[in-house]
């Protein structure tokens, strides 16, 4: 049985071990006035010089700290869990009393020189949910942004191509840019309404237009839950190349309104474009047609306040051995975004000193599991390793391919 008062150094790894045994003792369940879910749990300490008293007040504490530990576990993942056991801790471990709205003890017993006691517990998990939220370990959940996206792709005879259009041939999209904006967007924490579940025929535009009426079109995002509507279009064409050049090259131009349902207003409007290249033509168009759906989604969520109610936002500090370049720096955080595309938005700033960056960095994760991707992340000969934690953010540090 683990005893996290004499394991108190390793508690990250003996997390795990510690609720293997609590679910191996039987649960049960609480009278009508019990504030909560109760939990068993056994502690153990040693009897030294025959010192009941003491040994009874650490079996106690023990006990304590696994009903705690077992709480703590109904709030986030165990790889999280133990991911975070230094953080937790001090705060959690140290008076696991506070963290209790009532206890019993079941049974007391002295085995082989150490004393058991088995308890019961109910936890107060809306404290443990609060203390975890001030140190960035708990995020309530929320209701995830409904988004009804409409995205046209223009070709060069003036037709257009959507998955709303009323000839049946004008649905196949050859670039996709719908597509990838909604995958980008689903990536942050946007739900993007399927069309399959949208009627059709409501949607229908007029004589000469592109997109349907907006009244019709707000009516029906309203009816689905959503609460913005995106309508873009995007053109794609090929760019002249350099004399001699044997890379092709094509050009994505995107702009996009977005409408508030709700209000049915426009919120935002946007237009940005993007160069592709690759030896193939087909490619280089795709490629353009990425970065452009890139930057408009980038924007769009910016500017969107509501957009980012499920986001976290962290304060980074990255220290690299000696003064550090701008390419060098240029370089790792390019790889640092490209290896984790939970990161929304990063802003890299100078500090004091000239081997440190500080990163402001919107996430769909919180900070721990975001550190956590980032020890793990292929950075190309970039290694990051755990650094420090106050009041100025989390310090990484960072090491630069050939200077082990």
């Amino acid at each position: 049985m683990l005893n996290i008062t004499r394991n108190i150094k390793r508690l990250n790894i003996a997390l795990s071990a510690a609720l293997v045994a609590l679910i191996m003792l039987p649960a049960t369940t609480c009278a009508q006035d019990s504030p909560g879910p109760a939990r068993t749990a056994r502690g153990i300490a040693p009897v030294s010089a025959g010192n009941m008293s003491a040994a009874r007040a650490a079996a106690l504490t023990d006990a304590q700290k696994k009903v705690v530990l077992a709480a703590l576990a109904d709030q986030m993942p165990l790889e999280k869990l133990n991911g975070a056991a230094a953080a937790l801790q001090p705060l959690f471990f140290n008076k696991p009393d506070v963290y209790l709205q009532r206890f019993k003890i079941i049974s007391e017993t002295t085995v082989a020189g150490a004393l058991h006691i088995l308890i019961e517990a109910a936890a107060n998990d809306e404290l443990i949910r609060s203390d975890l939220a001030t140190i960035g370990l708990y995020k309530p959940p929320q209701q995830k942004i409904q988004l009804l996206l409409m995205v046209t792709e223009d070709a060069a005879d003036g037709n257009y191509a959507c998955w709303w259009a009323v000839d049946p041939a004008q649905r196949v999209v050859p670039f996709d840019a719908g597509g990838r904006m909604a995958e980008l967007l689903r990536e942050r924490g946007i739900e993007v309404l399927d069309p399959g579940t949208l009627p059709l025929e409501q949607l229908a535009p007029s004589q000469g237009e592109v997109f349907p009426a907006r009244g019709a079109l707000l009516e029906a995002a309203r009816r689905s839950g959503a609460a913005f509507v995106v309508m873009a279009r995007a053109a794609v064409k090929p760019a002249s190349s350099p004399a001699g050049s044997t890379v092709a090259h094509a050009q994505c131009d995107l702009q996009a309104e977005v409408l508030d349902v709700h209000t049915r207003e426009m919120r935002l409007h946007s237009a940005t474009n993007a160069l592709g290249t690759h030896i193939d033509q087909e490619a280089a168009a795709q490629d353009a047609v990425a970065k452009a759906c890139s930057r408009i989604v980038e924007y769009i969520l910016d500017r969107l306040p509501d957009a980012n109610a499920n986001n976290y936002r962290h304060s980074f500090r990255f220290a690299f051995p000696g003064p550090l370049t701008e390419s060098t720096a240029h370089d790792f955080f390019k790889l640092l975004r490209a290896a984790l595309p939970e990161i929304i938005r990063i802003a890299v700033r100078e500090t004091d000193s000239q081997n440190i960056r500080a990163a402001d960095i919107v996430s769909s994760l919180d900070a721990a599991a975001l550190t956590q991707k980032a020890l793990q992340a292929d950075l190309k000969g970039y290694t990051i390793t755990p650094g420090a934690e106050d009041d100025s953010g989390i310090t990484l540090s960072v090491m630069v391919p050939g200077t082990r």
